[in-house]
């Protein structure tokens, strides 16, 4: 190999690397270190690669209806901790703990997610939580 198709190489697999890192890195997009608390009706839950997403209306007290967008981690960790396609159903009220959005936008990392009757989703049993 020599240094001309060295030096491409080397600067792609920065650049690769880079956009990985951004793309786990959970505190350029959320405030890790806080917590809400949101609680709404779901709208939809995508059980797919590479984060679910739960979307759900919040009624403000203003009255104003809020379109938030709730992220987590990938389906296959979120299958060991409980989780399936039907965690979430459309018109179901749910109350989340989440990671705020670095940008103050309706956009969250779930951190714990429960339902109505207080339940909380996704927990194996036996797990303490």
């Amino acid at each position: 190999m020599n240094i001309a198709t060295l030096i491409p190489s080397f600067v792609a697999g920065l650049l690769f690397a880079a956009s990985a890192a951004a793309h786990h890195s959970a505190p350029v997009f959320y405030k890790i270190d806080e917590r809400v608390t949101i609680s709404g009706t779901v709208t939809e839950f995508r059980f797919s690669n590479p984060h679910a997403i739960l979307k759900l209306d919040v009624v403000a007290e203003s009255g104003e209806t809020q379109h938030w967008t709730a992220e987590t981690t990938s389906p296959s960790i979120l299958r060991r901790r409980g989780w399936s396609q039907q965690s979430f159903e459309p018109g179901e009220r749910v109350t989340l703990e989440a990671m705020p959005s670095v940008d103050g936008s309706y956009l969250v990392r779930i951190v714990r997610a429960f339902r109505a009757d207080g339940t909380e989703i996704g927990v194996p049993r036996g797990t303490d939580n």
